[in-house]
């Protein structure tokens, strides 16, 4: 009877263990999506205030989403300024 408690637990651990493995590895998988985008906007932002010669041309940055096409929930590249991010 011993064992077959001890067979139950062990049972239970692998079986708790496995749903932390797939959970760890569908979280690395979303942020590795993630990261090459946040990248690809922060270069686009960055390269557009290298662009801009006037006050006028930067505000007009500030104002730019940083990927054509993204949806309105993409921060601005004045908000990707304001946080620090660009250099």
């Amino acid at each position: 009877m011993y064992q077959d408690s001890a067979g139950k637990r062990s049972a239970w651990v692998g079986q708790l263990g496995g749903i932390i493995v797939v959970l760890a590895l569908i979280f690395w998988f979303v942020q590795m999506r993630k990261a090459p985008t946040n990248l690809l906007q922060r270069r686009d932002c960055e390269r557009a205030y290298a662009e801009a010669r006037t006050a006028s041309d930067s505000a007009a940055v500030d104002q730019r989403r940083p990927v054509l096409g993204q949806s309105t929930d993409t921060l601005t590249c004045g908000s990707f300024r304001r946080s620090g991010q660009l250099p």
